[in-house]
């Protein structure tokens, strides 16, 4: 199963993600892995951005998007509001798009903890350099019938 691009940091309580985790392994067959990325929190709650970098994306047509992010962070110091702003081409000029949405920065260090608290096993971080996955990579296994793994 996967759970990829930073999904599960939109649920915003430890409630709320232990129920989904919870369900994740309820569907998951025994021995099933999960698959689950996030955005490096451990090192963006220090740093605390402000925004992102704008992000040019050029379709096969040879149309070009930008994008870029606003952040701006809760007084709990763990949440934020992302505005996401998009410009798309409209013939000779822009037409902007924006969206929000708002975010729990879970560390790696809580996000495994809760999948171990929900019953998942063998949790383990794999970072971008050794996946080539731009984001954290979390594995978790559903025990198998006997408890063990049996992939």
């Amino acid at each position: 199963m996967v759970c990829a691009d930073n999904a599960l940091p939109h649920l915003l309580t430890a409630r709320d993600v232990c129920a989904a985790l919870a369900e994740t392994l309820r569907v998951l067959r025994p021995g099933g892995l999960l698959l689950l990325s996030t955005r490096p929190y451990g090192d963006l709650l220090w740093a605390r951005p402000r925004s992102e970098a704008p992000h040019v994306h050029t379709d096969p047509d040879g149309r070009r998007t930008i994008t870029f992010q606003l952040w701006h962070w809760h007084s709990d110091g763990e949440r934020y509001d992302l505005e996401l702003f998009q410009l798309l081409p409209a013939g000779d000029s822009w037409t902007p798009r924006t969206s929000r949405a708002t975010y729990w920065a879970l560390t790696q260090e809580r996000t495994a903890e809760f999948a171990r608290q929900t019953g998942l096993r063998d949790t383990a971080w794999h970072a971008p350099a050794d996946t080539g996955f731009h984001q954290p990579v979390l594995t978790a296994r559903r025990p198998g019938p006997t408890g063990q793994d049996d992939s």
